[in-house]
């Protein structure tokens, strides 16, 4: 299993957010503020719910925000 740094866990959500505004983004999976979405790109890993919400909006697995690690 890969190492979980925050500067790749954000580069994903990043990936997954596409060319959505962050104020959209945050709406779209339920964040109250735009700079939490901000905080994540930049590496604070978001709590278990929000990951969860990220990767069903993004039809990604958690682990692969989490590692990059693709689906078994």
């Amino acid at each position: 299993m890969a190492k979980i740094t925050g500067k790749a866990v954000g580069a994903r959500i990043r990936t997954v957010r596409g060319v959505m505004t962050q104020e959209k983004f945050a709406k779209v999976i339920g964040v109250k503020k735009q700079n939490y979405i901000s905080r994540y790109e930049k590496g604070r890993i978001p709590n278990p719910n929000i990951l969860l919400k990220i990767s069903e909006f993004g039809s990604v697995t958690i682990d692969w925000l989490l590692c990059g690690d693709k689906a078994k």
